[in-house]
């Protein structure tokens, strides 16, 4: 049976935990504003658009020069194009490792001292002997088959993770 000691302890580290496993899901509505096509691709994009439309109404074998010719442009914006969404691209990357690395760091400074504060409070205590895993379990906390803020961590963490894991996949 479990008994919980320190239920606000017990909800703190889940939810400390939880957001933890989520960063990357979290990360994803701020990086959708960071990731949207400028106006200048947007221009491009609707000139080669109109481009292409035109070069359809255009007999290759009739007109060979203005089909070249509009082919041309079409591989010159093409080309701008590209250069420009691959320069948002690799913007995009950096800015979402970037938030991803600070979120990450600011969840673990939270948890870590939220840890040290709390390091001899026990969260929940168990029924029955939990010889040999006894001392590791409660340290340092010297409630007898209490599990310690430290092991809390740990082992929400790693529950939490493997549940996600098909989410976050």
């Amino acid at each position: 049976m479990l008994e919980v000691i320190n239920g606000f302890l017990l909800v703190y580290f889940l939810i400390l935990c939880s957001v933890s496993a989520l960063v990357p899901i979290l990360v994803k509505p701020i990086i959708a504003c960071f990731a949207r096509p400028s106006n200048a691709e947007r221009t491009v994009w609707t000139e080669i658009m109109k481009l292409k439309a035109e070069q359809k109404g255009i007999s290759m074998k009739e007109e060979f020069a203005a089909y070249s010719r509009i082919q041309r442009k079409i591989s010159k914006l093409e080309a701008q194009f590209k250069d420009n969404s691959q320069a948002r691209i690799g913007k995009t990357l950096a800015i979402k490792s970037t938030i991803q690395i600070a979120f990450q760091i600011v969840v673990g400074l939270v948890t870590i001292i939220s840890v040290i504060y709390f390091r001899r409070e026990p969260i929940v205590a168990l029924e029955g002997d939990m010889f040999p895993f006894t001392t590791m379990l409660r340290y340092p906390s010297e409630v007898p088959n209490a599990i310690s803020t430290h092991m809390w961590v740990l082992i929400s963490n790693l529950s939490i993770r493997i549940l996600l894991k098909p989410v976050m996949s």
